[in-house]
């Protein structure tokens, strides 16, 4: 299969930021709209659901955009991977099934345990490791720095652009953790490595998942009845879409961007 990826459109914003913690942090540009919304507060998890059936699905991308490259300008010895260019890696296609988008169920309010846990963020090569995160409200998100070179964590809410954490990480092997409080899109950026950028998709309740390489996602233990299903990409957007689940049974929603 043939691995493409796309380029990243201009209005799109950036969220995990690493430099000089005494740095000024850029202001992110993601727009405030309405991704990722709350679920309802108060979510409420049980060991089983009775009634619980699964959503299965495919996102596809069938446009024609191809993946911008980047020039790591600094720290090459680190950050240049022996190559004087690298991929953006924003929008990863295989044969057009898209990987890493995100699809959420944001209204369900009762369901499956809700295991809140810790979200590992990696600084590999001067890259964001995963480049798309998922993460729970009440969780926490781990820094850390895998690379022999100062990277500095600048983690952003989107919706009100409201600073989480700017976290130094001077050191190899470094670990800092800090705390999720909020349901929404998280930016995360390097200063000092102007092309880092990632993401964490914080959730409020379990019924949250990624694309795999060939689009792929499944989502298990839903709640018998209609549901609107969110689907986030951050350079395709977000869509939503009403999916039925019966009890015991599967449904199919599959999702296209063009």
């Amino acid at each position: 299969m043939r691995l493409t990826r796309l380029a990243p459109l201009a209005v799109l914003p950036l969220l995990f930021a690493c430099g000089n913690a005494e740095t000024t942090d850029p202001t992110p540009t993601t727009p405030e709209g309405p991704v990722t919304p709350e679920a309802p507060a108060g979510y409420q998890g049980s060991d089983t659901v009775a009634d619980g059936g699964t959503i299965s699905g495919t996102v596809t991308y069938t446009g024609d955009q191809t993946d911008a490259m980047l020039t790591p300008d600094k720290d090459v010895e680190t950050c240049g991977h022996e190559h004087p260019e690298r991929p953006a890696g924003a929008l990863l296609v295989n044969d057009g099934k898209l990987a890493n988008a995100v699809v959420y169920l944001p209204d369900v309010s009762a369901g499956k345990t809700f295991d809140v846990g810790i979200t590992e963020v990696d600084n590999v090569a001067c890259d964001f490791v995963p480049h798309v995160a998922l993460g729970q409200v009440k969780g926490q998100v781990a820094a850390i720095n895998s690379d022999p070179v100062l990277h500095n964590t600048n983690i952003t809410l989107v919706k009100g652009k409201k600073k989480i954490a700017n976290i130094a990480l001077p050191k190899q092997g470094q670990r800092v953790e800090k705390p999720l409080k909020k349901a929404g899109l998280v930016d995360i950026r390097c200063d000092a490595h102007s092309w880092m950028q990632g993401y964490i998709f914080v959730a409020a309740n379990p019924y949250v998942v990624l694309t795999d390489a060939d689009g792929a996602f499944s989502l298990s233990d839903v709640p018998a009845g209609e549901h609107t299903a969110t689907v986030w990409h951050e350079l395709l957007g977000e869509k939503e879409m009403k999916v039925t689940v019966t009890a015991g049974g599967t449904a199919t929603l599959d999702v296209a961007y063009e």
